[in-house]
C-alpha cells in the first residue's frame, strides 16, 4: 500500500503531458496553415500522456494488491512506451530538415495568399503571426511592398498608419521558425525528464514485483 504514491506520481507525469500537450496544440493551431505535420508532436504527448496516466493507475492496483503479475505487466507496458518515445524522436530528428523545408514553403504560400488578398484565413493567421511574433512579411516589410501605406496594420502593432519606418524590422519566417524551435526545446525537455520518470518506474515495479515473488516463496505478504 506504501508504494501506491509512486505510481501515483507517474500517473501526475502523464497528466503533465497531456496540459503539455494540450497548450502547446492550442500555440501551434494557426501553425495549421502552413504545415499539415506541425502539431504532430502535441498530438505524440496528449496521447502518451493519457496511456501513461490509464497504465499508472494499471501499476498502482497492481502495488495495493501485491499482484507481481500485474506489476511485471506495468513494467513491460511501460517500457514498450518509452521504445515507442525513443523511435519517434529518432524519427523525428531523421526528418527534421524536411520538416523545416516544409514550414519553409507553407509560410512563403501563406504569405502570398495573403498578399494577393482572397484568402480570409490566410490573412487572419499572417496579421496573428505579425502581431504575437512582431514580425512583418515572409522575409520582411520590403516583401509587402515598398509605398506608405501597403503595409498591414499588424506589421506595426495595429497602427493604422504602417510604413517601412515603423514597421517589424524582422521577417515572420525566421520568428516562426524561432518560435517552433523555442517549442520544441520546451516540449522535448519534459518529454526527456518524464522519460526518466518512467524508466525509474520500470525500475520500482520489477523491483516490488521481485520482493513479493520472494515473500510469496517464504510464506510471507509484508514486503
Amino acid at each position: 500500500m506504501s508504494s501506491a504514491p509512486a505510481f501515483l506520481g507517474l500517473a501526475l507525469c502523464g497528466l503533465l503531458l497531456v496540459v503539455l500537450g494540450a497548450l502547446s496544440l492550442n500555440a501551434m493551431a494557426p501553425l495549421s496553415q502552413i504545415g499539415n505535420h506541425i502539431d504532430s508532436s502535441a498530438i505524440v504527448l496528449i496521447v502518451a500522456g493519457a496511456i501513461i496516466f490509464i497504465i499508472a493507475f494499471y501499476g498502482c492496483c497492481g502495488a495495493v494488491q501485491e499482484s507481481s503479475c500485474m506489476l511485471i505487466t506495468f513494467a513491460v507496458l511501460l517500457l514498450v512506451i518509452i521504445i515507442v518515445e525513443v523511435i519517434a524522436c529518432v524519427l523525428a530528428f531523421m526528418y527534421s530538415s524536411q520538416a523545416q523545408s516544409e514550414v519553409t514553403d507553407g509560410i512563403r504560400t501563406l504569405f502570398e495568399k495573403a498578399r494577393q488578398g482572397d484568402d480570409r484565413y490566410a490573412s487572419e493567421a499572417v496579421d496573428y503571426f505579425q502581431s504575437k511574433l512582431q514580425c512583418c512579411g515572409a522575409d520582411g516589410p520590403s516583401a509587402w511592398g515598398t509605398g506608405p501605406l501597403t503595409l498591414r496594420p499588424s506589421c506595426c502593432g495595429g497602427s493604422s498608419v504602417c510604413t517601412v519606418v515603423n514597421a517589424y524590422p524582422n521577417g515572420c519566417r525566421t520568428a516562426i521558425a524561432d518560435f517552433l524551435k523555442t517549442n520544441g526545446k520546451i516540449v522535448g525537455g519534459v518529454a526527456i525528464g518524464v522519460a526518466v520518470v518512467e524508466l525509474v518506474g520500470v525500475w520500482f515495479a520489477l523491483g516490488l514485483a521481485g520482493a513479493i515473488k520472494k515473500a510469496e516463496r517464504g510464506g510471507q505478504r509484508g514486503y
